[in-house]
């Protein structure tokens, strides 16, 4: 009986150990990752308003470079041709009207707001 139970624990902590590390993967450092495609502001959101699944594949939770021009600057985020929304990593100082190329995670297309949504952004210029 004793030794059934000792398996048992050993096996739920085996499990548990297994499930942890699944769920709280490590973050890709989109530093040192290489993007997997480019675009310019008006690509991206022509990308994923074109009603083809497979597009938004090209994009979607991948790093990618995003080319365009500053329309808004609030603390941490900007807006790139008033069609991507982007999280910036570090706190950069920007001015609008200011063509700027940009790599970060696409996180997808917000059908509420009509934008791309770009998180863990990195000033590339």
């Amino acid at each position: 009986m004793m030794k059934k139970l000792l398996i048992g624990l050993l096996l739920i902590g085996f499990i548990a150990i297994i499930g942890y590390n699944y769920l709280y993967q490590d973050h890709v450092d989109v530093n040192q990752s290489k993007a997997v495609a480019s675009f310019t502001a008006t690509e991206l959101q022509e990308l994923f308003t074109d009603q083809n699944l497979q597009n938004d594949q090209r994009a979607l939770d991948q790093i990618i470079e995003v080319e365009g021009k500053v329309t808004n600057v609030d603390k941490n985020t900007i807006l790139l041709d008033e069609q991507i929304f982007i999280e910036l990593s570090a706190d950069i100082k920007l001015k609008e009207n200011q063509s700027i190329i940009i790599k970060g995670r696409c996180l997808g297309y917000d059908d509420l707001l009509e934008e791309v949504k770009i998180d863990q952004a990195v000033l590339m210029n």
